[in-house]
């Protein structure tokens, strides 16, 4: 029987089966280090590209001398878009968006390497001015980090181009002409950013830093310091643990442990040139960014208005098409659990706004993906799930918002149980109010799919009211069969996880 729940406000309607996918499409992401290739199946939407190759072509390596591109290094270049043009003509893929950056766009002999590039693609290559370029990398980290405020750095091969942001608005951009393959002097990078008054003495809390050699310093922090979760993109490093680090890739023995084998040789220049910009902004901390340019020209040419509004929403969306069992269940999930957000949250004044909004989108992400391990083993769903959800190759939740996310997911499969596996990265990071918070979510979403078998339907003749420290369950007449011993625990297992007094209301006859 088709679910007549009423749609809730905020929460976007989900069909079971999945639309007719979009036309697939590649990125072409030739950079003055890497040339990179994504492929996607529908648009981008999806959040696992169907290939994604990087080749380290160095390109730009001695265009800084000369201005000439260097021959062995562009018959590299095209030697790997021939690679990537073999690959896109098997897969018959057609639509692609293929552009260059600094190296090529200052070259004086550019067309050494654009003219038989895209004869290999059949297609033009688009050369970024550098305004493009710093739009495109502010465009696709705001993509993710919508209200982002801060500079961000986007430090390349043969060019850094730094951007600042104010609530996710570009108010200044520039790009200079050196990068982590250039032969640069210190007194050159600090003559440089001195030179621009809206970088020196910024002072913001945060810089954003995109880009390879920032996702290699980061690599490097993780190793180096033990932090728990190996994902790159949220990590946060404050100012002092940062210039410390800096420090041992710049000494004349640079220690360069953790840092990935195929940056130690660049790092050294890299890390002179992300100290020497610490010192001048004044920045408190580095927020590791694992978004692109790439991004950035996806959202623009891809995505719709309310695709770019929240990347989590789209990203949980997709996922529940995939892998949930019956039609409209996350919107039921989401009705029948908001009320928790009362306690939860704390989020019942106005001042509390922001909270409550925060803790509804982390709700309705856990409801999108509360089927993600339905079809796994029993006695490892749970560890499979929360895995799943730590892994996630998205860069739309910190690393906070990850744990909560796959602690809420790990105690949808496992409840209260504790002789189950458990990542061990679910005791990390997030604070103990958060984390319970996270798996009173849980618990809600294991009640309702166990009561109801996984359908919205059944969904209907449950709602929830949460006042005065008492939850109450509210079960409608044609609800009242299903309602057996074990949906009474689960609910007083959930009341108890959320602090609150458990007491149900039958419909009566």
């Amino acid at each position: 029987m088709k679910s007549t729940v009423a749609p809730v406000p905020g929460m976007r309607q989900i069909e079971n089966s999945r639309p007719p996918q979009g036309e697939p499409m590649a990125i072409i992401d030739v950079g003055s280090n890497s040339i990179r290739m994504v492929i996607f199946a529908s648009q981008g939407h999806y959040p696992y590209p169907l290939f994604n190759e990087r080749a380290n072509c160095r390109l730009g390596e001695g265009v800084g001398g000369d201005g000439m591109l260097q021959e062995e290094r562009i018959r590299v270049a095209l030697a790997t878009l021939a690679r990537f043009a073999k690959i896109l003509g098997d897969m018959g893929i057609s639509k692609i968006h293929a552009f260059a950056t600094a190296a090529v766009r200052r070259a004086k002999n550019a067309e050494q390497f654009t003219r038989p590039a895209a004869v290999l693609l059949n297609q033009e290559i688009s050369v970024l001015s550098q305004q493009e370029e710093a739009y495109h990398v502010a465009r696709g980290l705001t993509l993710n980090l919508p209200r982002a405020t801060g500079l961000v750095a986007d430090l390349g091969g043969g060019s850094i181009e730094i951007i600042k942001l104010k609530n996710g608005q570009i108010k200044q951009s520039t790009s200079f002409d050196f990068g982590h393959l250039s032969d640069v002097k210190r007194s050159e990078v600090d003559d440089a950013f001195e030179g621009t008054d809206w970088i020196s003495g910024a002072s913001p809390k945060r810089l954003y830093g995109v880009g390879g050699s920032f996702r290699a310093f980061a690599s490097a922090y993780i190793e180096q310091s033990g932090y728990p979760l190996p994902v790159l993109h949220g990590l946060t490093v404050p100012k002092k643990a940062a210039k410390g680090l800096l420090a041992t890739f710049t000494g004349r023995s640079p220690e360069l442990g953790g840092v990935p084998l195929g940056r130690r040789k660049t790092m050294p220049t890299a890390a002179k040139i992300i100290d020497c910009l610490l010192d001048h902004c004044g920045a408190k901390e580095i927020y590791i960014s694992g978004t692109s340019i790439r991004d950035g020209v996806l959202s623009e040419r891809e995505l719709k208005d309310d695709e770019r509004a929240d990347m989590l929403r789209v990203v949980c969306g997709e996922i529940s098409k995939a892998s949930h069992r019956f039609a409209g269940v996350p919107d039921s999930l989401f009705r029948f659990l908001r009320p928790l957000g009362e306690s939860l949250a704390g989020a019942s004044g106005k001042t509390n706004k922001a909270r409550r909004q925060k803790f509804e989108r982390l709700l309705q992400a856990a409801c999108l993906m509360s089927d993600l391990c339905w079809n796994e083993h029993e006695d490892i769903r749970g560890e499979i799930g929360a895995k799943r959800v730590l892994g996630l190759p998205v860069n739309c939740v910190s690393h906070k918002e990850r744990i909560w996310l796959a602690t809420a997911i790990y105690h949808r499969y496992v409840g209260h149980k504790t002789n189950k596996s458990r990542p061990p990265e679910l005791g990390a990071i997030l604070g103990q109010k958060r984390r319970s918070e996270a798996a009173t979510i849980g618990l809600g979403l294991r009640f309702a799919l166990m009561f109801s078998g996984g359908t919205a339907h059944c969904l209907e003749y449950l709602s929830l009211t949460n006042e005065a420290g008492v939850l109450t369950l509210h079960v409608t007449e044609q609800g009242r069969s299903l309602l057996d011993k074990h949906s009474c625990r689960r609910f007083a297992q959930l009341a108890q996880s959320a602090s609150l007094i458990p007491e149900i209301e039958q419909a009566q006859n």
